[in-house]
Order: structure tokens, then C-alpha cells, then sequence
């Protein structure tokens, strides 16, 4: 890691906590027995997994029987979808069409498979409507599973989970929500919210990597994806990674712990950042902050300018930021959130993704709206002089810029 560095990625991946990589450590030396086994060290690591699971159903209101281990959000979205598409062994599905691709693309794999899938629209804002789900139902009498994130990923809408999942109730199907992002920044309760099926991973939360849980509420009867031993109560083939589940679970405690200050102070940067960005002329993707939006997420385009010159050029001075687009053989993607959100292919392929950490202060802000303003002005004014310097579109640029 580069000294000083600014770091506004945490929706990709959260700095571990210490807390998290001492319970790992220390859970590495001392919980190494194998959690099926019979002889002490085994039942050490048995009792250490169970009391995670314990743990991490509490910040779920969950209970623990219906909480498994799995290696992350991805592994436990493609369980959600295709053990419950598998069990039905036909019918319809529908996903919202701004979810992570751990859903989209297990939606297209289930298409090969027979099953038909509704992609949802959403508004400019990124919300589902619950309309829109409730005619969809209408019209499909054969639908298995709605499957809906908490928050989005790119641009954090908190999506209405509660009123989504009633009406998949009330036509018969299951309801899935990928809560990778919303987990420890919202208060999710799996009985109130109706949910059936929720998906989890550590490394968001500052847990380690290759680590997560799907919650299956109990009764629910779907299957396994990856079949082999019992373990996990024959719900998730593998030997447990009890050192891993452990650190989860202490990165967990700090979050929960710590969730609502961090929530206020992330809260005050994003506004200050979102101010700043706005008076450099970005055009704003997703909700304003504070309505219905993640605490830590700003997400914004600017029109024109590609968004891997931007982060490049970021990297160059030691911050660390995303897009919701991704670089493929040379090719800028233009992000399929913005795409869905607006219709319009300029802002998605100029999107950025700046996501906050309780580490982060309001002087990181400063420092990165004046590195944008430097980019900004660059990259809008390259070769755009005439032969003596007057080019209007490039004054205009530089005037706001100041």
C-alpha cells in the first residue's frame, strides 16, 4: 500500500479490521481442528463456529438454524437462486435489473435451464417499484422467487425490501435479498422484513475474504449448491473455514457496535463531497443523500469524460476510487446500473463510485475535489485550444473550475 493513500472503495472491499485479523490469527493457531470431528480440538472449533453463528443471526434478528456459511456474497446468491429455481423444477423468476452480476448472470444461466425471468425496471433513482413487481406477479402465476437487493452496490439505493417481499408473499413466491452492501450499515431484521433468503459477505464489513453466509429462513426447503459432505447441515459441502467465520463475526461485533456513529460521520463527508462534485458540474446518480440512500456512497458522471481516465488519473496521486464501469480488452463498458437507471449511455460510461469508511476525514475530501478539479480542467481542455489560446468551451471550463 502506497503511503498516504486515500482510500474510497470500500463498497468493493473494506480495510480488515484488527479486531478481525487478531480473531483470525489467533483462531488460526488455536481452532485449527476440523469442526466434524469428535476430539477436543474438533469440538474448540465446533463450539467457536456455532457461537458465530449465534452471533451473526443475532444482527439479522435471525435465528441461528436458519444462518449457513458460505465464501461470500457470490457463492450465496447463486445458492439463493438456483437451489430454489432447482426445487421448483420450473417456472418464473424475477430479479430487479440493477442487481450485482452474482445475480444477473445466475438469472441468465437459469434461462438456458428452462426457467423464464423477469428483469424489473427501475426509476432514475434506481428504486424498484412495487407496482411494477405487483403486475409482473399478475401476469406469471408460476413465479418461484423475487429476488431484490437491500442497497444497491454502485450508487446505494435502499430498495423497499419490506413491501417487495409482501407482495411476493402474497403470490406464492420466495424473496431474496443480497444484503453484501446494506449489511452492517442498516438495521435488517429477516422477520419483519419478510425476507426468506438473504446473502452476506465479511470482506465488506472489514471480515476476511472468502468468507459470507446465506440465511435460509427455517422450513424452507431448497438444496444444496455444492454437494459432498454434511456439513453446514447438508445445506454447503466443505470443511467450515472456522478461523475465517470467526473473524467475520468479530468484524461483525465492531460493526454493529460502532454502526450508528459511523453512519453519522459518513454521513457529513458524503454531503461534503456531493457539494463539492456538484459545483464541478457532476451529474448526481442515485438518490440525494439522506433519502434513501447508503451513508457511505457517492456515485456521480461526468458527462463526456470516460470514467478510467478519471480513476487512472486519481490512482496517479494515491486515491483509490471505482466506476460502475469496467475496463475489458481495451474496452470501457458503460456501467448496466446507470444504464437502467437513465437510459443514457454518456452517464453510464462516465460513472464514479466513491464509497466511504469511518476512516476517512474531511480534509481526504478536500484533497480529492481538488485533484478532480485539476483532472477535470485537463481532460475537458485538451486539445481544444485554437492556435492563440482563445477556445471559448475551454475558458468556460477553466472559469467554473476556479
Amino acid at each position: 500500500m502506497r503511503d498516504a493513500m486515500i482510500y474510497l472503495d470500500h463498497a468493493a472491499t473494506e480495510p480488515m479490521k484488527e479486531c478481525a485479523l487478531d480473531a483470525l490469527m489467533q483462531a488460526s493457531r488455536e481452532l485449527y481442528g476440523n469442526a466434524s470431528a469428535s476430539y477436543g480440538i474438533a469440538r474448540a472449533a465446533k463450539s467457536a463456529l456455532e457461537s458465530a453463528r449465534r452471533s451473526l443471526a443475532g444482527y439479522l434478528h435471525a435465528d441461528p438454524s436458519g444462518v449457513f456459511f458460505t465464501s461470500g456474497g457470490t457463492e450465496s446468491d447463486n445458492q439463493a437462486l438456483v437451489a430454489a429455481a432447482e426445487g421448483a423444477g420450473k417456472g418464473h423468476l424475477v430479479v430487479s435489473s440493477i442487481e450485482h452480476e452474482a445475480v444477473l448472470r445466475t438469472a441468465w444461466y437459469l434461462e438456458t435451464r428452462g426457467f423464464t425471468v423477469t428483469y424489473l425496471p427501475v426509476d432514475p433513482s434506481g428504486f424498484v417499484s412495487p407496482e411494477d413487481l405487483e403486475r409482473d406477479l399478475q401476469e406469471h402465476r408460476d413465479t418461484v422467487l423475487v429476488s431484490v437487493m437491500a442497497a444497491n452496490n454502485e450508487v446505494g439505493t435502499i430498495e423497499p425490501v419490506q413491501e417487495l417481499s409482501s407482495i411476493a408473499h402474497r403470490h406464492g413466491a420466495l424473496f431474496h435479498t443480497d444484503a453484501v452492501q446494506a449489511f452492517g450499515k442498516l438495521d435488517l431484521d429477516v422477520s419483519r422484513d419478510g425476507i426468506d433468503l438473504l446473502s452476506v459477505s465479511a470482506h465488506k464489513i472489514g471480515g476476511p475474504k472468502g468468507t459470507g453466509l446465506l440465511y435460509i429462513r427455517p422450513g424452507i426447503s431448497i438444496g444444496a449448491l455444492l454437494r459432498g459432505g454434511m456439513q453446514e447441515r447438508g445445506r454447503r459441502a466443505g470443511t467450515e473455514a472456522v478461523p475465517a467465520i470467526v473473524s467475520f463475526a468479530a468484524a461483525a461485533k465492531e460493526t454493529f457496535r460502532e454502526r450508528e456513529e459511523s453512519n453519522a460521520k459518513m454521513r457529513t463527508l458524503q454531503r461534503h463531497l456531493f457539494e463539492g462534485l456538484k459545483s464541478l458540474h457532476a451529474h448526481v446518480t442515485g438518490p440525494a443523500p439522506g433519502e434513501k440512500r447508503l451513508s457511505n456512497n457517492v456515485s456521480v458522471s461526468f458527462p463526456g469524460i470516460f470514467s478510467d481516465l478519471v480513476l487512472a488519473s486519481l490512482d496517479l496521486q494515491g486515491i483509490a476510487a471505482s466506476a460502475g464501469s469496467a475496463c475489458t480488452t481495451g474496452a470501457v463498458n458503460p456501467s448496466h446500473v446507470i444504464l437502467a437507471m437513465t437510459g443514457d449511455e454518456e452517464l453510464a460510461r462516465g460513472s464514479l463510485r466513491f464509497t466511504l469508511g469511518p476512516e476517512n476525514t474531511m480534509e481526504e475530501m478536500d484533497t480529492v475535489l481538488s485533484a478532480l478539479k485539476t483532472i477535470l480542467c485537463r481532460a475537458t481542455c485538451t486539445g481544444k485550444e485554437d492556435t492563440v489560446g482563445q477556445n471559448t468551451h475551454c475558458q468556460e471550463t477553466r472559469r467554473f473550475l476556479q
